[in-house]
């Protein structure tokens, strides 16, 4: 947790006073995509350098569209958003099936590729 948080930081001045790159897609979708890549490393260790560059992209995205109290409550909203990944439930208290969890998985990482393929200099950008 502390390294993500290292690495957010260190995102923040790259990208502080650049344009939001993608301005349709929000904070907390954002910081769902940062925790689904940091469990997909966790689950598939030797998926560590594809998913490399989505923890800058989406910390950079994090950086661009974050306030002042966003950061305050950066880890508080990491930390539920990489559990959900890990505990995928169908409804609150209700946890999911496998097969209802490898949607949900699937899911967030199609929502998390669309939005890093559409991005002006995303990771995807010129492919």
């Amino acid at each position: 947790m502390r390294a993500l948080a290292l690495l957010l930081l260190s995102a923040l001045p790259l990208h502080a006073q650049a344009v939001d790159p993608v301005p349709t897609f929000d904070l907390q979708s954002s910081i769902t995509c940062l925790a689904f890549a940091v469990h997909e490393i966790e689950t598939n260790p030797s998926s560590a350098a594809s998913r490399a560059e989505w923890l800058v992209f989406f910390s950079r995205l994090i950086a661009a569209k974050s306030t002042p109290e966003d950061y305050a409550n950066f880890e508080r909203d990491y930390a539920e958003a990489l559990e959900s990944l890990r505990n995928p439930m169908i409804d609150e208290g209700v946890p999911a099936t496998p097969e209802e969890a490898d949607e949900i998985l699937t899911g967030t990482g199609k929502m998390c590729w669309f939005q890093a393929l559409a991005a002006e200099g995303g990771p995807y950008e010129g492919q």
